[in-house]
């Protein structure tokens, strides 16, 4: 009689336990829905257009240096959408990306007819406007290690001439991909890991001034913290 009870509740705690952690897949996925954009209606022209974006990310086989600029449908149900995965990611990352983020989003944003969502290896975008060539540096998000470092003015400066150099090195990279990444030492002991990356299909200005506005969000989020992620939906750091 005691083993059956355990089985029964075996069966009914499961289901709740793969719902709480299919919904937490990635720990770091940060999203917005855009609610001054409007929503959609079920079964939708706009719905079937989304559908369509969907279905074309998942079946890339062309990797392009992870970067995807997509459009299905017409006005007044065209939808937009850009895919950006990390500089550092293959094709099965990326794939395995961007899956988990429709996902995500199509569980926190039903019916948003715009929304951004960041994972931890890639940025899913879309929208009924345009977003190819624009840079956007709203919404954003920010996510932060609650640890303090015990010597903010040396790390902050190692962090500053870091960051500056991986800018300046990601935004003049070419149109398929603005990523840079590296280290640096912090006194005798420490090291500062850091990376950059923009949309490519911004300009070496625009990912500058993006990665510049990325960088100021470090004071009023995580400020002295050893680790930080600062999220916009033309670039990140």
């Amino acid at each position: 009689m005691g083993f059956s009870i355990l089985l029964l509740l075996f069966y009914l705690i499961l289901p709740l336990f793969l719902a709480i952690h299919g919904l937490g897949a990635d720990p770091l996925f940060q999203h917005s829905c855009i609610s001054t954009a409007g929503n959609y209606s079920a079964n939708s022209t706009y719905q079937a257009n989304l559908n369509t974006i969907f279905s074309q990310l998942t079946s890339q086989s062309d990797f392009n240096y992870g970067f995807y600029n997509l459009s299905a449908g017409r006005d007044p149900n065209q939808v937009n959408a850009i895919a950006l995965c990390r500089g550092d990611r293959n094709q099965e990352d990326c794939n395995s990306c961007l899956n988990e983020s429709i996902s995500e989003l199509s569980q926190r944003c039903p019916f948003s007819k715009e929304v951004v969502g960041w994972s931890e290896f890639c940025t899913l975008r879309y929208a009924h406007r345009t977003l190819f060539g624009d840079m956007e540096t709203s919404p954003d998000s920010c996510l932060l290690n609650t640890q303090n470092v015990t010597n903010v003015d040396e790390f902050n400066q190692a962090l500053d001439n870091l960051l500056n150099n991986l800018s300046s090195r990601a935004a003049a990279e070419g149109p398929l991909r603005k990523y840079a990444a590296d280290n640096t030492t912090v006194g005798v002991f420490q090291r500062v890991y850091a990376l950059v990356q923009c949309s490519p299909d911004l300009s070496e200005q625009e990912c500058g001034d993006c990665l510049s506005v990325a960088k100021e969000g470090i004071g009023s989020c995580c400020f002295g913290k050893r680790g930080c992620r600062i999220l916009k939906p033309s670039c990140l750091l």
